[in-house]
């Protein structure tokens, strides 16, 4: 027996000298080629191992390869498809012999993919899903554990570029590193990168972090708790710096290149928005759609975000209270929002806004709202700010936006418009409404502007009103001129105005418009002047004036509520230098004419005009009614709100001392032709 175990020891230390011999003159570049060609088989691309190998047997089976070089399929404009600095793996012995896989940590250094889709719309990266199925691996490893001390892939870039489209997306500076991968536990995983895209141009910073679970089905796993934060640059836009953060879970699919995030919560330009969330393309740019319900904003605080303020409104609470729900899909290039359904303020707004192109921005909307009060959101200036607002030039030679808006009702000042409809569009440097179209107390409106921003920006506006309520679209403008004094007008309206100006800002338009507005009323009821009092006035003032005689009983009560109506109302305005001139102004009516001319500065807010009252005297047998019956021409003048009306002393004390003159001739006349006739007379009967 003792010479049995000398011999067997002795045959034991000769193995352990044999094995120790051959580990260390074991040299593993020389099977480069036949790794290579296991490594292909598996994979099912040429691979190339240009570095050093080193393969170690104890106390690990340990493999280092550098300079891995994987080649693209055929049809693709890279030779390469990836290449790896350096790959390390080192698997405990012991372990495997109760089939136990214990790997000490899985090292892939300077990895660079090169991800592709070529003309004929391939991919170079979707054959490698059925790689296990070509090379019949069993899904079934049979291991009674997997312990991985850790994944760490650093100094890596990937790059994916789209041939037809000129697309490309740049990953780089990109690390991945994990904790102790142990069968059945939770993964964590830290993901950082630098990505660049040329389509829209942006770079961002990315931090991503999540725990992922494996399922049994080895091409499906759980991404929980993912907290990813995007810190990025917008070249060539006002925004310049945008910071996302988003909190999900999420599930990952592999084969189909897919995910989805539930539970999602995202933070951008100060809004918070939550949703669940379809992720495809997860290997090149991904597609994200799904329902999105954005919680109550600001605009103001959105508005800082990007760059600019919103100015002050006569509501301080105006765009406080927004909130929106929509379908919402984009590829980073694109936005698109279903079904919005959303509250601004006091109104509910409806339709679809889908924007193409972020770069050179390509929007398409159709939008309905109930209700919107303008008056809310009346821009408040100091009272020596010029109205130098500068027109949207640069936008609009940027943009191309085609849509509808429909409100089912406006309020501006007392005036209600209703059934508002407005067709418009951007292209190649020119704004078009056409048509705009609206209900005013029951009358209608037809409009189009047209807004040409290429070299001296022109603007062009052509609208036909009619039948609408002389309230609501007259009288306002009365009140601003004229003050609370002012007359009251009923009746239908109808209106056209056919304008054109250039210039840059809203001052440069009034200053350079050109045009006419022509208004016409076939029934005019005026209120709040008495035409009789004042011709009886003026001709009891001239009586005074002139030691005339006239009747205590001539003149009339004043009524401040007259009401006169007149059977046509026409006028042509004339638009120029910022100013309305008119020179036909026509009230007709069977006691009363009013014509006028003068002009209405718009820039100022002044007013300079000439009314004429013509009473239309039944009976002109004595002087009084004679008097009466001559036109009476005044003057209004003044800045708006502050007008004073004078009457025109001068000019009617000329006409009417013409007027005594002829008075005075007749009477002597008809005095000497008495006189002869009753001389005849005489002398015919002597």
């Amino acid at each position: 027996m003792k010479t049995f175990l000398k011999v067997f020891a002795g045959v034991v230390v000769l193995l352990v000298i044999a094995v120790a011999g051959f580990v260390y003159t074991f040299d593993a570049n020389n099977y480069k080629e036949e790794i290579a060609k296991l490594a292909e088989s598996v994979t099912g691309r040429p691979i190339n191992i240009a570095g050093d190998m080193d393969i170690s047997l104890y106390p690990w089976i340990g493999i280092k390869i550098n300079d891995v070089t994987i080649e693209n399929t055929s049809g693709f404009s890279n030779k390469t498809f990836a290449t790896i600095g350096q790959f390390d793996v080192r698997i405990k012995i012991m372990p495997l012999l109760q089939k136990r896989l214990d790997i000490d940590k899985l090292v892939l250094h300077q990895l660079a993919l090169e991800l592709e889709i070529n003309t004929a719309g391939e991919n170079n990266w979707s054959d490698f899903s059925g790689v296990s199925d070509k090379n019949n691996v069993e899904p079934e490893s049979g291991l009674a554990g997997l312990t991985i001390g850790g994944i760490d892939v650093a100094d890596s870039r990937l790059t994916w570029v789209d041939v037809n489209t000129g697309k490309q997306l740049k990953l780089s500076n990109l690390s991945l590193s994990t904790k102790v991968v142990s069968k059945g536990q939770p993964l964590p995983v830290e993901l950082k990168a630098f990505v660049e895209s040329n389509q829209p141009e942006w770079q961002a910073a990315v931090n991503a972090k999540t725990r992922l679970e494996f399922n049994d089905d080895s091409a499906v796993f759980d991404a929980k708790d993912l907290k990813l934060t995007v810190k990025a640059l917008l070249p060539n836009t006002e925004m310049e710096k945008v910071t996302l953060a988003m909190v999900a879970d999420s599930k990952i699919n592999l084969q189909t290149r897919s995910a989805k995030l539930t539970n999602a919560r995202l933070g951008v330009l100060g809004l918070v928005m939550g949703g669940t969330f379809d992720v495809e393309n997860i290997f090149s740019v991904p597609v994200i759609q799904g329902p999105v319900k954005v919680k109550k904003f600001e605009a103001a605080k959105l508005a800082k975000h990007l760059n600019f303020d919103i100015p002050q409104m006569a509501n301080a609470q105006s765009l406080g209270n927004i909130t929106l729900t929509a379908l919402f899909k984009t590829d980073f290039d694109s936005v698109y929002m279903e079904n919005i359904s959303a509250n601004v303020d006091q109104s509910k707004v409806k339709g679809f806004v889908h924007i193409t192109g972020l770069s050179q921005p390509v929007v398409r909307y159709e939008l309905k709202a109930d209700r919107i009060n303008l008056d809310d959101y009346r821009l408040v200036k100091n009272e020596l700010e010029q109205d130098e607002t500068p027109l949207p030039l640069d936008f609009i030679r940027a943009a191309d936006i085609e849509g509808v808006l429909d409100v089912e009702a406006i309020t501006v000042g007392d005036t209600e418009l209703h059934k508002v409809h407005m067709a418009s569009n951007i292209e190649n440097d020119i704004f078009n409404a056409n048509p705009i179209t609206m209900l005013v107390s029951e009358g209608e409106v037809k409009a189009a502007m047209r807004l040409d921003a290429r070299e001296t920006p022109a603007v062009s506006f052509v609208a036909e009103a009619r039948q609408l309520d002389a309230k609501a679209s007259i009288n306002q403008l009365l009140t601003n001129i004229l003050g609370d004094e002012a007359p009251v007008l009923s009746g239908r309206v109808d209106a056209d105005a056919n304008l054109k100006a250039t210039g840059s800002s809203a001052t440069a338009l009034k200053t350079s418009a050109q045009g006419t507005i022509k208004v016409n009323m076939d029934k005019a009821i005026v209120k709040g002047i008495d035409f009789d009092h004042a011709s009886y006035a003026v001709v009891a003032d001239y009586a005074e004036r002139n030691n005339f005689r006239v009747s205590r009983t001539f003149n009339v009560e004043h009524d401040p509520d007259r009401v006169t109506e007149f059977d046509r109302l026409h006028a042509t305005f004339r638009v120029s230098k910022g100013k309305l001139i008119n020179s036909d102004l026509l009230l007709e009516s069977e006691t009363v004419n009013v014509t006028g001319t003068g002009s209405l500065d718009f820039i100022n807010g002044k007013l300079d005009y000439r009314p004429v009252i013509d009473m239309k005297v039944a009976s002109t047998v004595n002087v009084r009614d004679k008097l009466r019956d001559h036109p009476m021409e005044y003057q209004a003048l003044g800045s708006w709100g502050e007008i004073t009306t004078e009457f025109d002393v001068n000019r009617y004390d000329l006409h009417m001392g013409r007027l005594m003159i002829q008075e005075a001739k007749a009477n002597r006349n008809r005095r000497i032709n008495s006189q002869s006739e009753n001389s005849w007379q005489n002398a015919v009967s002597k």
